[in-house]
């Protein structure tokens, strides 16, 4: 089968080397245009776009799919179908109907759940017990259009974006290929989803990054962490300082005071949220520094300086409890 492949970061350049592998052929790839990053605006090729350089594949970065001339492009490559995974562009009605078998998308979620531009982290912060993902036919609402398979594995209370991204990366290895091939041989039908069961993933929003120790249990803020950390950066704040917090788990203290004080008790960096919970902090990262362990962001500072530092909102770096 002839596939334009459509897809922009590492998760959609996975899913490009398993075709690649395969007996399918890949006639070109669409991938966002290339950004400048970084404080020396330094340009970086989507890692879709490097592996199909690597590959010696055309590649197409057009703005939109909507501008003039993308359409009659596509159509002169004649594809079988376009395949698209976290491509971060809209598909127009009229490319959708452009190939023999339409276009299909990789989806990371068990749909319905999760339609839309960030189900891995959403399913991570519901604390969903099931994952997956679904190979759907695309259509004009958003990640609307009906299922041909979808692939399920269980979430696990210490994963993270990064491991369940991987966790479906391994079922793609062993689903891709074959779906592939019976969605050429004609052999696999797909099933319209039920609208009732419906549920939406926004992008993230940045005031979502701030941890609330208030607001949230210490089973919030970890999943919070596990979904959002390694991409985003969730932080809170000391001394008007920003402090990103990469890594934590759920804490069984043997005091108990009000959210959002810390305790550094047997150098332990501990955080009281919600409903009398507590969270050890493992790895932080400084405005402007490494990051370093719970352990070492304690031992790193005066303790004097944090005596009756404010935290966030209006705690106090507690010693020596």
């Amino acid at each position: 089968m002839k596939i334009i492949f459509a897809g922009t970061p590492d998760f959609a350049a996975k899913h490009l080397e398993i075709i690649l592998q395969s007996n399918h052929e890949v006639l070109s790839v669409l991938t966002q245009p290339d950004r400048e990053s970084g404080r020396g605006k330094k340009i970086n090729l989507s890692p879709v776009k490097q592996t199909a350089l690597d590959n010696d594949i055309h590649v197409y970065q057009p703005e939109s799919l909507k501008i003039e001339g993308v359409f009659d492009k596509l159509k002169n490559t004649d594809p079988d179908l376009i395949l698209v995974v976290a491509y971060g562009l809209l598909v127009p009605k009229d490319i959708l109907k452009l190939p023999k078998f339409g276009c299909v998308n990789i989806h990371a979620s068990l749909l319905p759940r999760w339609r839309g531009a960030s189900p891995m982290e959403h399913a991570i912060m519901s604390g969903d017990n099931n994952i997956g993902i679904s190979y759907m036919e695309m259509s004009q609402g958003l990640d609307e259009g009906p299922v041909y398979e979808m692939h399920e594995c269980p979430l696990e209370q210490n994963d993270t974006l990064s491991s369940v991204e991987e966790k479906f990366i391994q079922l793609s290895e062993k689903k891709l290929v074959p779906f592939l091939d019976n969605l050429e041989s004609g052999t696999i039908k797909h099933q319209a989803q039920d609208e009732n069961k419906a549920t939406f993933s926004p992008k993230i929003d940045k005031k979502l990054l701030q941890i609330d120790w208030q607001g949230n249990s210490s089973t919030e803020i970890i999943r919070k962490i596990n979904a959002l950390s390694s991409k985003y950066g969730t932080h809170t704040f000391l001394g008007g300082k920003r402090i990103k917090i990469h890594k934590a788990q759920s804490f069984e203290s043997d005091i108990n005071l009000d959210p959002g004080y810390i305790s550094t008790k047997d150098d332990q960096l501990v955080v009281f949220c919600k409903d009398a919970s507590a969270v050890l902090i493992e790895q932080v990262q400084m405005e402007g520094k490494n990051k370093v362990s719970g352990q070492e962001f304690i031992t790193a500072y005066e303790k004097s300086e944090w005596q009756l530092t404010r935290f966030d909102t209006g705690a106090y770096w507690l010693d020596q409890l």
